[in-house]
């Protein structure tokens, strides 16, 4: 039966799916977004400026931080907002959520199979069955929670 997990992960990839297949077009140009859309509306920074209530020299700041990813989402937003545009705010996963949990659930998987031997090793009990450890590789998913998957280990 699907956790509540699961189907968030479903979901969140197929809305995903798109925007990870485009995000190296969508990298921001050399000076940021709001320069590139200001200079192609033929917009000075004055201008700009002015539909923001605020000084040149404070929008020249602006700008600045956004070209080095320093800048305020509420500060970029309202800059979109004053050359009529929307600013889209998304983490694009590299790849598809489930595909980062079943990488991290092998992981751990791997981790519990390792103190599982060495445990036994050492109270005499070696593993002389490999079905065991296939077992526990295939029921990696209900031994490793989700609530524990991304937990540190020592």
């Amino acid at each position: 039966m699907p956790t509540k997990s699961n189907i968030a992960r479903t979901m969140l990839d197929r809305r995903l799916s798109p925007l990870r297949a485009e995000r190296t077009r969508m990298t921001a140009p050399l000076g940021g977004w709001s320069k590139a859309i200001r200079t192609a509306l033929g917009m000075t920074v004055q201008d700009l400026a002015n539909r923001l209530g605020i000084a040149g020299s404070v929008l020249s700041r602006l700008e600045a931080r956004e070209q080095k990813g320093t800048i305020q989402l509420d500060s970029l937003r309202r800059l979109a907002d004053a050359m009529n545009c929307d600013l889209v705010y998304a983490l694009v996963p590299r790849q598809p959520l489930q595909e980062m949990v079943d990488q991290q659930r092998a992981r751990a998987a791997t981790e519990l199979e390792a103190k599982s031997r060495a445990h036994m090793r050492l109270e005499g009990q070696e593993e002389r069955d490999s079905s065991l450890a296939g077992w526990r590789k295939e029921h990696s998913a209900s031994l490793i929670s989700d609530r524990k998957l991304w937990k540190t280990r020592k």
